[in-house]
Protein backbone atom coordinates (compact mmCIF):
# COMPACT_ATOMS: atom_id res chain seq x y z
CA UNK A 1 0.00 0.00 0.00
CA UNK A 2 1.33 3.79 -1.02
CA UNK A 3 -0.01 6.93 0.61
CA UNK A 4 1.13 10.35 -0.28
CA UNK A 5 2.55 12.03 2.54
CA UNK A 6 3.59 15.86 2.88
CA UNK A 7 6.78 15.69 4.87
CA UNK A 8 8.69 12.32 4.79
CA UNK A 9 10.58 12.97 7.09
CA UNK A 10 8.06 13.84 9.81
CA UNK A 11 6.34 10.61 8.60
CA UNK A 12 9.67 8.39 9.28
CA UNK A 13 9.32 9.76 12.99
CA UNK A 14 6.34 8.81 13.30
CA UNK A 15 6.28 5.72 12.04
CA UNK A 16 9.97 4.80 12.76
CA UNK A 17 10.31 6.31 16.21
CA UNK A 18 6.74 6.69 17.42
CA UNK A 19 4.77 3.75 16.26
CA UNK A 20 8.21 1.73 16.24
CA UNK A 21 8.29 -0.19 13.15
CA UNK A 22 11.39 -0.86 11.32
CA UNK A 23 12.45 0.59 8.59
CA UNK A 24 15.72 0.97 6.08
CA UNK A 25 14.72 4.99 5.86
CA UNK A 26 14.38 7.27 3.33
CA UNK A 27 15.10 6.04 -0.40
CA UNK A 28 14.13 8.48 -3.47
CA UNK A 29 11.50 10.44 -1.10
CA UNK A 30 9.83 7.10 -0.59
CA UNK A 31 9.94 4.73 3.34
CA UNK A 32 9.12 1.69 3.43
CA UNK A 33 7.58 -0.48 6.03
CA UNK A 34 7.50 -4.24 5.84
CA UNK A 35 4.78 -5.27 7.84
CA UNK A 36 2.49 -8.75 8.44
CA UNK A 37 1.45 -9.47 4.96
CA UNK A 38 1.56 -5.68 4.71
CA UNK A 39 4.26 -3.59 2.53
CA UNK A 40 3.71 0.02 3.50
CA UNK A 41 5.35 2.96 1.50
CA UNK A 42 5.03 6.31 2.56
CA UNK A 43 5.80 8.57 -0.55
CA UNK A 44 6.60 12.26 -0.61
CA UNK A 45 3.39 13.73 -2.99
CA UNK A 46 5.24 14.93 -5.66
CA UNK A 47 6.91 11.27 -5.94
CA UNK A 48 3.54 9.75 -5.79
CA UNK A 49 2.04 12.42 -8.71
CA UNK A 50 5.02 10.36 -10.70
CA UNK A 51 3.27 6.79 -9.84
CA UNK A 52 -0.57 7.76 -10.96
CA UNK A 53 0.54 9.58 -13.94
CA UNK A 54 1.94 6.26 -15.26
CA UNK A 55 -1.15 4.31 -13.93
CA UNK A 56 -3.26 7.03 -15.89
CA UNK A 57 -4.70 8.81 -13.15
CA UNK A 58 -2.87 12.23 -13.76
CA UNK A 59 -1.12 14.05 -10.39
CA UNK A 60 -3.93 13.85 -8.49
CA UNK A 61 -3.13 12.47 -4.99
CA UNK A 62 -6.30 10.60 -2.39
CA UNK A 63 -7.54 12.66 -0.12
CA UNK A 64 -6.62 11.77 3.63
CA UNK A 65 -9.23 9.65 5.07
CA UNK A 66 -10.11 8.49 1.72
CA UNK A 67 -9.33 4.74 2.97
CA UNK A 68 -8.69 3.15 6.59
CA UNK A 69 -5.98 0.78 6.63
CA UNK A 70 -7.01 -1.90 9.19
CA UNK A 71 -4.55 -3.46 11.12
CA UNK A 72 -5.04 -6.91 13.43
CA UNK A 73 -3.86 -6.91 17.11
CA UNK A 74 -2.87 -9.22 19.39
CA UNK A 75 -4.60 -8.15 22.38
CA UNK A 76 -5.99 -5.34 23.81
CA UNK A 77 -3.23 -4.22 25.77
CA UNK A 78 -0.90 -3.39 22.57
CA UNK A 79 -4.08 -1.90 20.54
CA UNK A 80 -4.11 0.41 23.58
CA UNK A 81 -0.62 1.00 23.64
CA UNK A 82 -0.61 1.65 20.03
CA UNK A 83 -2.97 4.21 20.11
CA UNK A 84 -0.60 5.97 23.15
CA UNK A 85 2.17 5.68 20.89
CA UNK A 86 0.21 7.53 17.82
CA UNK A 87 -0.61 10.14 19.51
CA UNK A 88 2.40 10.67 21.66
CA UNK A 89 4.32 10.98 17.94
CA UNK A 90 1.67 13.52 16.60
CA UNK A 91 -1.04 11.79 15.32
CA UNK A 92 -4.94 11.80 16.71
CA UNK A 93 -6.69 9.83 18.48
CA UNK A 94 -10.36 11.01 17.98
CA UNK A 95 -11.99 8.25 20.21
CA UNK A 96 -10.96 5.74 22.96
CA UNK A 97 -11.04 2.01 21.98
CA UNK A 98 -13.99 0.04 22.55
CA UNK A 99 -15.98 -2.34 21.28
CA UNK A 100 -17.67 -2.19 17.84
CA UNK A 101 -19.40 -5.05 16.28
CA UNK A 102 -17.99 -7.49 19.09
CA UNK A 103 -14.50 -6.67 18.54
CA UNK A 104 -12.18 -4.15 20.28
CA UNK A 105 -11.20 -1.09 18.05
CA UNK A 106 -9.79 1.72 17.73
CA UNK A 107 -9.04 4.40 15.39
CA UNK A 108 -6.16 7.14 14.85
CA UNK A 109 -4.84 9.01 12.00
CA UNK A 110 -1.07 9.81 11.28
CA UNK A 111 0.28 13.39 10.49
CA UNK A 112 -0.82 13.37 7.01
CA UNK A 113 -4.42 12.19 8.04
CA UNK A 114 -4.28 8.84 6.93
CA UNK A 115 -6.71 6.58 9.34
CA UNK A 116 -5.67 3.28 10.99
CA UNK A 117 -7.85 1.12 12.20
CA UNK A 118 -7.00 -1.05 14.61
CA UNK A 119 -8.39 -4.42 15.71
CA UNK A 120 -8.74 -6.68 18.24
CA UNK A 121 -10.92 -9.60 18.81
CA UNK A 122 -10.57 -13.97 19.28
CA UNK A 123 -9.26 -14.20 15.63
CA UNK A 124 -6.64 -11.68 15.79
CA UNK A 125 -5.32 -12.94 19.24
CA UNK A 126 -5.44 -16.32 18.01
CA UNK A 127 -3.29 -15.48 14.82
CA UNK A 128 -1.11 -13.56 17.40
CA UNK A 129 -0.24 -16.49 19.57
CA UNK A 130 3.04 -18.23 19.34
CA UNK A 131 2.81 -21.85 17.43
Amino acid sequence: MSVPVEDVERSLRFYRDGLTLSTTGIEDGIVLFELPNLSLFLVERSEYAKYTERAGLGVSAPVSGAAIISCAIGSKDELDDTLSRAAAAGGSVNRPADMYDGSYTGYFTDPDGHVWELVFNSRTESAAAPT
